[in-house]
């Protein structure tokens, strides 16, 4: 039986885990990027309140098992009725089956006045050069109010914004500055973190530590003249240094039809198999996919998996488990635990969570290869939320 092309568009985790986890013998398979460098984006936490010096950056290829071609273009136009993805050099791509994971960009136009704040102040989503800003400002900072936020209700790995915060709190009291700080988080939902279990774990915490929250805060404009940042809702926060998630949005790629998009130029699958609405040949996975679980690493983990199973032929679905790291400071953590069907798990802040969350950073290299697949098959299953609930709950709903 001769091999199909499967074509693979963006080289972040899932699409190189995906191109690495497909049988060879059935696909010749192509992966493309505009570039050819691989960063562990969570790393940006820690450059930006932790001033870390590693990077955390590979060489694409190098991630890459024998059997995947790596081609370095930037994809403008992704034709899925003619099967064609097109790029800005050279001639069309075709395909027997498609998989987008092209992931999201921040979007600062979305919101007037942050431009020049973003510009000046920095954020930890965008890319290293942005977290080095965000780590010099906090670095020079004598004191006044610290203003962190969540900008939009879509989220790329929905702890960070409190994780910022907490961690931000560390740096000032290390560096003998608490007394002299407010801090005030921002957030769209109704609570600090949206789902109800892990709320629950996280708002003591905030107490304990002194930490505003407002919630009901979509962020309407900011006035840097004036250091205030405005909501929806008619709410305003005053600021000296301001640390905002800017607003994700899918890649500015033209899809035939467009309607497979919605107004977040997120692509619209299947939940369960991920294939692109009124596509049998195209699936969309990782942050840039409109699926309702968390937009993480781990996530991209799965899907991948997932529809590599798929593409095989075996019998699979993804059950939008997400298990997100969670550093809630002071060398201490948690992990966000749930799916479609259950509920997100109350689960503990221990030293051992931020200790397991950093050594998932150390084996993050390999384990793009499958080198540790059995054992998070292991984890995953042990940590399967059914398990957890009956001995930590799921918080009030």
């Amino acid at each position: 039986m001769a091999k199909k092309n499967l074509l693979i568009i963006g080289s972040g985790d899932g699409g190189t885990i995906l191109a690495n986890s497909i049988d060879k013998s059935m696909y010749n398979v192509t992966l493309i990027d505009k570039s050819d460098k691989h960063v562990f984006q969570p790393q940006y936490l820690y450059i930006a309140f932790q001033g870390s010096k590693d990077t955390m950056v590979r060489d694409e290829k190098s991630l890459l098992k024998k059997g995947v071609t790596f081609v370095k273009k930037e994809v403008s136009r992704i034709d899925l009725n003619e099967r064609k993805v097109y790029t800005t050099k050279g001639k069309p791509h075709s395909y027997d089956k498609l998989v987008v994971a092209t992931g999201v960009t921040s979007d600062i136009s979305m919101i007037p006045g942050m431009q020049e704040i973003n510009s000046k102040y920095g954020d930890y989503h965008t890319n290293i050069a942005q977290a080095q800003k965000v780590w010099s400002n906090l670095n020079s900072f004598k004191g006044g109010t610290i203003v962190i936020g969540q900008s939009y209700p879509i989220c790329k790995c929905p702890p960070s914004p409190l994780e910022g915060i907490f961690l931000a709190e560390e740096l000032m009291h290390r560096k003998g500055l608490r007394k002299k700080t407010k801090f005030v988080f921002f957030t769209p939902y109704p609570r600090a973190y949206p789902a109800e279990g892990i709320n629950e774990v996280i708002e003591p915490l905030l107490k304990e530590r002194g930490i505003e929250v407002m919630p009901f805060f979509n962020i309407d404009r900011i006035d840097p003249a004036k250091k205030t940042i405005y909501s929806i809702e008619g709410d305003s926060v005053k600021y000296d240094l301001p640390i905002i998630v800017p607003p994700p949005k899918g890649m500015n790629i033209e899809y035939n039809p467009d309607s497979v998009r919605n107004d977040d130029r997120l692509v619209y699958v299947d939940k369960f198999n991920l294939k692109i609405k009124g596509f049998d040949d195209a699936f969309a996975i990782g942050d840039g996919a409109a699926v309702p679980t968390a937009k993480s690493g781990v996530d991209a983990h799965l899907e991948a998996k997932t529809v590599a199973r798929i593409l095989e032929g075996k019998d699979a679905k993804f059950n939008g488990r997400t298990n997100c790291p969670f550093d809630t400071g002071y060398g201490r953590g948690t992990f966000v635990i749930g799916s479609y069907d259950e509920k997100v798990i109350k689960y503990p802040v221990t030293h051992m969570n931020l200790f397991m969350k950093h050594m998932m950073a150390k084996i993050y290299w390999e384990s793009l290869k499958g080198e540790f697949d059995s054992v998070f098959d292991i984890y995953f299953k042990e940590t399967e939320p059914s398990r957890l609930e009956k001995k930590y709950g799921t918080g009030k709903e």
